[in-house]
């Protein structure tokens, strides 16, 4: 997760932890049993896949990250400091 993207990050949790609310008010009442086992694993659901992909992305920016350094260490072999 970027830094830049908190907000959106922290907006959208909010959503979800009212969707959350809602769902359990509809359990506690037991007249909407499956309308609110459905949000609950639309809601579950669709973070697990956010989080996924998030750590997906990371993964791949730390690779790249780490085959520009090497490009870079072995662009200039006698600087120890690898400064360009």
């Amino acid at each position: 997760m970027d830094i830049m993207n908190a907000r959106i990050w922290v907006f959208f949790y909010l959503i979800c932890f009212v969707g959350l609310l809602w769902a359990v008010y509809l359990l506690t009442q037991g007249v909407m049993l499956w309308v609110g086992l459905t949000i609950v694993l639309i809601v579950v659901g669709f973070n697990f896949i956010l989080v996924t992909t998030e750590m997906r992305i990371y993964k791949k920016r730390e690779q790249m990250m780490k085959k520009i350094t090497a490009l870079n260490a072995e662009a200039i072999p006698g600087d120890k400091n690898n400064r360009t």
